[in-house]
C-alpha cells in the first residue's frame, strides 16, 4: 500500500491509500479482472477454432504476444454470440469454442504469469469473494453448466477433484458448489492481498469534479500525486470512500481507475402499488425469504392443503423457482404476470432445463390441467391489503377487478444495481445507460461502455463498467470485459511510464 501522506501536491486527506485501480464488487467479474491485473495474461495456444476466419486472424496477428497487447477490434471482426459486447464474444469463443453448438472442446487460451507486470489494485466487496453467489440458495442448480462458471487458471472439474467431489462431465451444479469455488479461487490463485471483504462503498467521485474527459486537461482540478521508488509519476483521478462493516472504521482510496463490477441484484424492483411495503411478514421481494416463509407456512398448518393460495408475481426464472417451490409443498398457487405470450427462455434447451419448460407450459395453458395452479396472464396487481385477511386485488385486460385471498405473496419482477455511491448526476444510472431516456436495466438497457475498453461513455476518464452493468449477465462472458479493461489499463500504464519502468 502507498500512503499519500507527504505528497506535496496532494489536497486529499493524508489517510488516503493510493491504488492504481479500485474494483467495486467482488463477484466473478471482480475475481476475473483481479487475476489479469495481478499479471496473469492470456495467450493464444495455436489450436484451431471451429470458425476458420477467427483462426486465420489469430495466426495473422502477432499471436506470440498476449491478447492484452493485441488489437481486440481486429480479432473480434465478424463474431456473433449471446453478448452485445464484441470482446466478450471474442473471449467466449476462445474459452468455450463451439459451446452454443453443444460442444465441450478445449479452450484456445493459455495463461502465463508476469509477476513484474502486476497492477497495484484492490477489490472491495460487502461479503466473501463471489458476490451475490454467496447469498443465493445453495441447493438450487445453476442455469449455466459447470465449465461456464469457471474462471481462468482453475478448471472447475479440477477444483472438484481436489475437494473430494466426484468429477463428472459438463453439467449443472448446485449454487453452493459455485460459491465455494469462488471463495477458494482467491486463495488458490494467490489473490488474497488484492481483496478486502466486509466493506461498504459509500462514495465514488472524480477528484476535481467532472471536467476531466479523455483528451481534456483541467488546470484547476484537485489532484493527488505520488512518486514511487522508480520515479513514476502517478496522478490520482478518483476517490473511493466507505466503511468496514465490522469495525465501522472509514477508509479512503485514491486511484487512477475505478471499475464498477457490482452486478445487478442489489435492489429489488417493486410494483409500486398501495400496501406493497406495509406487510413485510407475508409480502416478499426476495426468493430466499419467500421459500423460508413457505416452510414456516407448512409447519404451522398441518392441514395446509386447505390454506389460501400463495400469490406469485413475475414471469422470469426467479418467479419460476417460486412456482416450483410452492408446488413441491403442494400449495395452491395464483400466478400473475404481464405477458400475453409465454415462451421458454431461448437460451435454455428443454433437455437440460425441463423444470423451467414445465412452468412455461403451465403459464401458457392458463393452469388448465394443473390442479392447484391458476395463471393470470396480462393481469396487474393494483392493491395489497390486510384487513379481515391477506388480500391482493388484480385487474384483467378488460378492466375486471378481482380480490384474491392469499396466505403469502412473492413479487419477483427483477432487480437493479445500486449506484447510490456515484456522483448525484449518475446515481440513478439512467444518465449512463445506453438509452438515457429509459431506466437502467442490466438486460435491456445497461450502462453504455466503449466496446473495446469498457470505459463508461459520458463519464470522467478512468471509470469502467463490466459484468451485468455492461450487459454481460452470464459468467462465461465476464472475461471479455475484464480483458478489455485490463488491456486499456496496461496500455495507459505503458504510456505513462519511462521506458525502464512498467
Amino acid at each position: 500500500m502507498r500512503d499519500l501522506n507527504g505528497c506535496a501536491h496532494s489536497t486529499i486527506s493524508s489517510d488516503a491509500i493510493y491504488k492504481e485501480v479500485v474494483v467495486v464488487g467482488n463477484g466473478p467479474s471482480g475475481l476475473g479482472l483481479s487475476y489479469m491485473l495481478a499479471g496473469n495474461w492470456p495467450y493464444y495456444n495455436n489450436l484451431a477454432h471451429p470458425d476458420e476466419m477467427l483462426t486465420a486472424r489469430l495466426h495473422s496477428s502477432r499471436h506470440t504476444r498476449s491478447l492484452i497487447h493485441q488489437d481486440l477490434k481486429f480479432l473480434s471482426q465478424g463474431l456473433e454470440g449471446r453478448s452485445n459486447n464484441p470482446v466478450s464474444v471474442l473471449v467466449d469463443c476462445l474459452t468455450h469454442p463451439g459451446a452454443d453448438a453443444g460442444l465441450d472442446t478445449p479452450q484456445l487460451l493459455r495463461w502465463r504469469p508476469h509477476a513484474d507486470k502486476a497492477v497495484d489494485h484492490i477489490v472491495l466487496g460487502k461479503g466473501p469473494p463471489g458476490g451475490a453467489w454467496q447469498a443465493m440458495d445453495g441447493n438450487v442448480l445453476t442455469i449455466s453448466l459447470n465449465s461456464w462458471m469457471e474462471l481462468p487458471g482453475l478448471e472447475f472439474r479440477r477444483w472438484e477433484a481436489r475437494n473430494g467431489s466426484p468429477v463428472t462431465s459438463t453439467r449443472r451444479v448446485p449454487v453452493a458448489s459455485v460459491a465455494a469455488y469462488y471463495r477458494d479461487y482467491v486463495r488458490l490463485m494467490r489473490l488474497s492481498k488484492y481483496f478486502r471483504s466486509g466493506v461498504v462503498v459509500t462514495s465514488v467521485r472524480p477528484i476535481g469534479g467532472l471536467a476531466s474527459q479523455p483528451g481534456e486537461i483541467d488546470s484547476e482540478a484537485e489532484t493527488a500525486t505520488c512518486h514511487c521508488h522508480c520515479h513514476c509519476h502517478m496522478s490520482a483521478r478518483w476517490a473511493v470512500e466507505g466503511y468496514d462493516t465490522v469495525t465501522n472504521a472509514p477508509f479512503l482510496y485514491v486511484c487512477r481507475s475505478v471499475v464498477l463490477a457490482t452486478g445487478s441484484t442489489d435492489l429489488h424492483n417493486f410494483l409500486n402499488v398501495p400496501g406493497e411495503l406495509s406487510h413485510p411478514s407475508w409480502v416478499f421481494h426476495d426468493l430466499a425469504d419467500f421459500e423460508k416463509a413457505l416452510i414456516e407456512l407448512v409447519k404451522e398448518n398441518p392441514g395446509y392443503r386447505t390454506v389460501d393460495p400463495v400469490c406469485i408475481v413475475g414471469a422470469g426464472l426467479s418467479a419460476a423457482d417460486a412456482v416450483l417451490s410452492s408446488r413441491f409443498h403442494s400449495l395452491p398457487i395464483i400466478h400473475i404476470f404481464r405477458r400475453a405470450e409465454v415462451s421458454p427462455e431461448r437460451t435454455l434447451p428443454e433437455n437440460m432445463y425441463p423444470e423451467y419448460h414445465k412452468v412455461h407450459q403451465m403459464m401458457r395453458s392458463g393452469g388448465e390441467g394443473y390442479p392447484e395452479y391458476s395463471a393470470f396472464p396480462q393481469h396487474k396487481v393494483v392493491d395489497i391489503s390486510a384487513g379481515d385477511g391477506k388480500k391482493v386485488t388484480t385487474v384483467s385486460p378488460s378492466g375486471l377487478q378481482v380480490v384474491h385471498q392469499v396466505s403469502l405473496m412473492a413479487v419477483l419482477i427483477g432487480s437493479r444495481p445500486d449506484l447510490s455511491f456515484l456522483p448525484p448526476e449518475f446515481q440513478d444510472g439512467q444518465t449512463l445507460a445506453v438509452d438515457p431516456e429509459r431506466t437502467l436495466d442490466c438486460r435491456s438497457n445497461p450502462i453504455s461502455v466503449d466496446p473495446w475498453s469498457h470505459s463508461v461513455s459520458g463519464a470522467p476518464v478512468g471509470l469502467y463498467a463490466m459484468g451485468p452493468l455492461s450487459g454481460d449477465n452470464f459468467v462465461r462472458f465476464l472475461l471479455g470485459g475484464a480483458l478489455a479493461i485490463a488491456s486499456d489499463i496496461y496500455s495507459e500504464r505503458k504510456e505513462l511510464s519511462p521506458p525502464h519502468c512498467i
